[in-house]
């Protein structure tokens, strides 16, 4: 099965360390260059920030 992550939906896996579920869960995950973008900005927590 495959998923289409959202930003808030990745951010909050991780923040509550859970983000190791989406793997075990799906086999493929596709996170949009928009979500990506946003989780690599500046403003974003530092544990998600992809940048």
């Amino acid at each position: 099965m495959k998923v289409v992550a959202d930003t808030s939906t990745l951010c909050y896996l991780v923040l509550i360390d859970l983000i190791n579920l989406l793997p075990n869960l799906y086999n493929k995950i596709i996170i949009p260059r928009a979500v990506f973008d946003e989780l690599s900005a500046p403003q974003a927590p530092e544990q998600v920030n992809f940048g």
